[in-house]
């Protein structure tokens, strides 16, 4: 465990369905923390259930969503669990499939305080890879690399950050959930940073080839290849990006015209050669245009069918 001038630290891992590598992830954060929250969102199968099972065995608390919410309102609620004697100075979020370096609260604390003790007005501290890949970047402030839209696993947020801005979003469910945050808390004056040394192993999605009449697809000699959302993701993406686009094009053009380039091209990607573009495209309109009633949490159960029968 780890406590650095008496700051409390303590993390939250949100899980649906995992698979026996949460255990090991979560021996691992526990390590670096006072305590340790997961939440299990309503998970389905019986492996997660032996898992979460095993996790209480070992002494870790597990909370249960009454329904599948989301990974917002999952976090929300493991946060809301860290009370207990008292509350934490810094909280930590991560995915089920995270696995931090050994060293990863203090080198993130080490950032933090350099980086207070310059000036800045710290929101969160992120990783700076993940799995070799490092974050992307959008300039420095004050010598420290300013994240340009960081992955919520591997946050290290002080307690101050969410008494200004409040919790994750739970009206996004899942997608864009940590662009949401950063954006807010960015809007409010925070500064969202690297931290020096924090590197994330984390499970990437699964890419697949871009190939057309059979065969793939080349650009410069390299094959083409993308991350393949099903419909059900792409309403999310497309929802949840636009409700970003209409809440902080004012506050941060620069921000949202630099995420909807990088959007942009792995959607034309996505939309060319996946199997089932035509439902991708579907569910993109229909995402769009809740986004444009004001629409958020889960979504509906009707176009839910309409993907499962075609």
């Amino acid at each position: 465990m780890t406590q650095r001038q008496n700051r409390r630290v303590a993390a939250v891992i949100a899980a649906f369905n995992p698979d026996n590598d949460l255990l090991g992830n979560a021996a691992a954060i526990r390590q670096q923390v006072e305590e340790l929250v997961v939440v299990d969102d309503a998970s389905t199968s019986e492996a997660a259930r032996a898992i979460f099972d095993e996790l209480r065995e070992r002494g870790v608390a597990v909370v249960q969503q009454p329904t599948n919410s989301g990974i917002a309102a999952a976090l929300n609620r493991g946060i809301a669990e860290l009370s207990s004697p008292q509350a934490p100075d810094f909280i930590l979020t991560f995915d089920q499939d995270s696995l931090p370096v050994a060293d990863y609260v203090s080198r993130a604390l080490d950032t933090y305080d350099v980086a207070t003790a310059s000036g800045l007005k710290v929101g969160l501290i992120c990783a700076e890879s993940f799995s070799g890949h490092k974050v992307p970047v959008q300039g420095l402030s004050k010598g420290f690399a300013e994240a340009f839209d960081p992955m919520q696993s591997g946050y290290v947020i002080p307690s101050s950050t969410f008494a200004a801005i409040g919790g994750f979003d739970a009206g996004f469910f899942i997608d864009c959930v940590d662009s949401e945050f950063t954006a807010r808390a960015r809007a409010a004056g925070f500064s969202i940073l690297l931290g020096r040394g924090c590197e994330v192993a984390h499970r990437l999605g699964a890419r697949i080839p871009a190939k057309l009449w059979g065969r793939p697809v080349r650009l410069g000699g390299t094959e083409l290849s993308f991350n393949y959302y099903s419909p059900f993701r792409m309403y999310y993406i497309m929802r949840n990006g636009t409700t970003l686009v209409r809440r902080y094009w004012r506050s941060n053009p620069t921000w949202i015209l630099r995420r909807l380039a990088e959007e942009s091209k792995a959607q034309l990607l996505r939309f060319s050669f996946s199997p089932d573009r035509k439902d991708l495209a579907v569910a993109a309109w229909e995402g769009f245009m809740d986004a444009c009633r004001g629409k958020q949490g889960r979504i509906s159960q009707e176009l839910v069918n309409r993907f499962k029968t075609r």
